[in-house]
């Protein structure tokens, strides 16, 4: 009896394990460079960019209540993407997490705008 209950409970958590690494898997976006590089994309994440992430993160990704954006070459597009998926606290500083509210075609254009803010010239 003792192994069963035992089987049973080590079946379950293989199961839970399986279970959370498959949604891992799911939550997992390839980034491609060329959709990252494609105007329309970028003008999208620019759109997207100035509904949803103006007010922390300023116009241009200038920053404010957020970290600027601009001249980063040091943001990865998958920490970029990850960071608006999942939020991230970082001290006092708070991003929340956008997996609920956009879609992940619309954080792959918020990428794409962020990472065209690498490229803005210095302000004189």
């Amino acid at each position: 009896m003792k192994n069963d209950a035992s089987r049973s409970c080590l079946v379950a958590l293989c199961l839970g394990v399986l279970c959370a690494l498959q949604l891992s898997c799911a939550l997992a976006v390839e980034l491609k460079e060329a959709d990252l590089a494609n105007p329309d994309v970028i003008a999208a994440g620019k759109k997207r960019f100035n509904r949803s992430c103006f007010y922390c993160h300023g116009y241009e990704g200038v920053g404010g209540k957020g970290a600027s954006l601009q001249r980063r070459p040091d943001l990865a597009a998958d920490i970029i993407f990850n960071t608006i998926l999942k939020g991230r606290i970082s001290g006092s500083s708070v991003m929340p997490p956008w997996k609920n509210v956009l879609t992940e075609e619309e954080i792959t254009q918020l990428v794409a705008y962020i990472i065209s803010l690498r490229d803005m010239p210095e302000e004189k």
